[in-house]
């Protein structure tokens, strides 16, 4: 079981605020990671009008989409294992807090390793999106609007 410093809801292990060490606000990593978050929901709202409706103007910007949404899944994939390394680092320089007992480090290793071993998998199910993504892109420029 991790213990987490008194105010500090994240999990992260740093004190309460919006980001670690280092981070002014605005930088902050669940800041950076909330944005993403918004503006996918956003593009999600815009794009879920109904089919006759003003969500595009047009299959060049369908195109535009598929590849910042393609980029963004890349960025994904590069993040994922930086998350894995710095708890790694904080495991192994002794950074994460244990709950007392003969168990305690051998626990918060194992809850460690599935955090890592969980963020490698999500990091190969971006891969295969991405690559989806790129396919979609691809197809998507042959297309051309229809009077109907």
């Amino acid at each position: 079981m991790v213990l987490w410093p008194e105010g500090d809801d994240s999990g992260s292990g740093e004190p309460a605020g919006p980001g670690g060490a280092g981070c002014d606000e605005a930088d902050a990593p669940v800041r950076l990671a909330a944005g993403a978050r918004d503006a996918l929901r956003a593009l999600h709202l815009r794009t879920s009008g109904p089919v006759d409706g003003d969500i595009l103007a047009g299959p060049g910007e369908m195109h535009a989409v598929l590849g910042s949404l393609k980029s963004l899944v890349d960025d994904l994939s590069h993040c994922l294992p930086e998350l894995a390394t710095w708890l790694e680092q904080r495991l192994w320089c002794g950074g994460l807090a244990t709950a007392p007992g003969p168990r305690a480090y051998a626990d918060v290793a194992e809850s460690t390793f599935e955090v890592a071993s969980a963020l490698a998998r999500a990091q190969r199910m971006c891969g295969a999106l991405a690559r989806e993504l790129d396919a979609a892109q691809a197809a998507s420029g042959d297309l051309v609007v229809s009077d109907l």
